[in-house]
């Protein structure tokens, strides 16, 4: 075992004035490099100068035949370990000189100057005698791949700065472009993207005497690591360590003061949770707008850190209950086998789920393009939405659940109701002949709700329903845009679960109220 971990030699047959001079060895990867010096006297000129010999021919042949050579270059390794012994090698210190990889891949036939009045460039031990000797040092092979001398590696942290691609990285480190390139594909092959690379980051790199990498590590999201691994054949096999997650539920209750942002990050509800929160209760409450001080939330999610107590990003929402003006409102996850699902208290889904047609049509009239010549207005212009033909009179519905922006009259577009639908999506219905009795701004709707009636209102030349949809505050072609919808046969969440996870968040709430009338802290928090 002591002998694995002295060997892994760099065969670096060093020259002095013809006389073999050192072989220097390295310790395995979990040990300092120390340099060993091996004495002149104790070496024989005839046989190593046979080993030397050996091994440059072994430079000159095939990467096949040189991979197939190893048993020899150990056998060298061995005959000279034992030469060594015969010779009472010292011992080495503690201040022994630790190599780094640039220090011994020097370019071929490089000669250096020793003055031995000097400090030693190996160390307390080192064997040069005599003034102005030169070395000659054998350097890397850069055959591709190279022989790989036993197991020594050198790890090698590097902070990525602006401006850094992989390339340029791996030059920066001492290695070669071909490397670099089989460990972009090895990326692509991970379906990791490059732009993941950042500045500040740091990358994990494992290289052996000569300058290769042998492994490369980068964190991803979730506390995953990106593993390279690098092959015979000169590729990098990739691989994708997930760690073990420890997953805690934690349950927080609290009042608002002056905004839920405000409300929740101050009881340290993490801004993914929040984003999440506010996305759940949208159509439903108008937190810009409805928010007011005394309202109460509850929210039970999962904390998340890895084995080594490293914290990572807060799993999914469980359930969460919002006390608005004194109306409840709920959401409750459940994992059906489509999929998992949010329910309010009724079991009702929940979610943005749009139809894909507000009316019974008769057939459209007009796409949606961005070059139409225009019926009234007898000029090419943008159609921003799509016309659905249909008699007046004929009922037109809200797609999805929202609140409604505008309600009225609006010149060219006849009576229009505009709807927003979250903060994301937004529709638009006009030339109606008539708008649903006490619909204004600020009005609620759910998914089907009737909000008019087909009508030739505005700039029309006939009954047809304009129905534009936006999303992030753009025209989209209604007829293919992505609307996230409810699947087919969705399976109902189970009574059971429903009654009580809704006891809970109930629960939640009085004890709450209950604090808030003692003066206890304003918050629970439960895990």
């Amino acid at each position: 075992m002591e002998r694995r971990r002295l060997t892994s030699f760099l065969i670096g047959l060093v020259l002095v004035q013809g006389i073999p001079l050192a072989v220097i060895p390295f310790t395995t990867s979990n040990q300092p490099q120390e340099v060993l010096a091996l004495r002149s006297s104790s070496l024989n000129d005839d046989s190593l100068s046979n080993k030397s010999q050996h091994y440059q021919d072994l430079r000159k042949q095939p990467q096949s035949t040189k991979l197939n050579e190893k048993r020899a270059l150990h056998d060298i390794e061995l005959q000279l370990t034992e030469s060594s012994n015969q010779s009472k090698i010292p011992s080495p210190r503690s201040n022994t000189t630790y190599i780094q990889a640039s220090q011994v891949s020097v370019p071929t036939k490089s000669r250096y100057k020793h003055d031995a009045d000097s400090a030693s460039p190996w160390g307390d031990e080192s064997i040069i005698e005599g003034k102005d000797q030169e070395i000659l040092a054998l350097t890397s092979l850069h055959a591709d791949p190279p022989i790989t001398m036993g197991d020594q590696l050198i790890p090698l942290v590097y902070e990525v700065k602006p401006g850094d691609t992989l390339s340029g990285i791996w030059k920066n480190i001492g290695g070669e472009s071909q490397q670099a390139n089989a460990a972009a594909d090895a990326f692509n092959k991970a379906d990791v993207s490059l732009s993941t690379i950042q500045a500040g980051e740091t990358l994990e790199f494992l290289v052996d005497v000569l300058g290769q990498v042998h492994t490369l590590k980068k964190s991803l999201t979730e506390g995953k690591v990106l593993l390279l691994t690098a092959s015979e054949d000169g590729s990098f096999e990739p691989e994708i360590i997930v760690p073990k997650i420890i997953r805690t539920e934690r349950i927080v209750t609290g009042d608002i003061q002056h905004s839920l942002a405000q409300a929740s990050l101050r009881r340290g509800i993490p801004y993914e949770v929040v984003d999440d929160f506010v996305d759940l209760f949208s159509g439903r409450v108008e937190f810009s707008r409805d928010v007011q001080p005394g309202d109460s939330f509850t929210v039970i999610y999962e904390e998340r850190n890895s084995e080594e107590g490293v914290e990572l990003s807060p799993g999914p929402i469980q359930a969460a209950s919002f006390m608005n003006n004194g109306e409840l409102y709920v959401a409750i996850r459940y994992d059906s086998p489509e999929g998992p699902h949010y329910y309010d208290q009724k079991g009702n889904p929940l979610g943005n789920h749009f139809l894909r047609y507000p009316l019974k049509y008769t057939r459209i009239s007009s796409m949606f393009t961005r070059a139409r010549f225009h019926p009234v207005l007898k000029s090419w212009r943008p159609h921003n939405g799509v016309d659905f033909a249909a008699p007046t009179g004929t009922p037109v519905r809200s797609v999805a659940d929202g609140v409604v922006s505008s309600a009225g009259y609006s010149g060219g577009n006849g009576n229009m109701v505009k709807i927003k639908h979250g903060d994301k999506y937004a529709t638009a219905y006009l030339h109606l002949s008539k708008i649903t009795k006490g619909l204004r701004s600020g009005s609620r709707v759910k998914r089907g709700d009737i909000i008019g009636a087909v009508g030739s209102t505005g700039l029309a030349t006939g009954p047809h329903l304009h129905y534009s949809f936006y999303v992030n505050d753009k025209y989209v072609d209604p007829m293919s845009v992505k609307l996230p919808t409810l699947p087919d046969n969705l399976h109902p969440i189970p009574e059971k679960y429903l009654r009580s996870t809704l006891r809970k968040l109930k629960r939640q709430h009085k004890e709450l109220q209950l604090a808030l009338v003692s003066g206890e802290p304003r918050s629970h928090d439960h895990a």
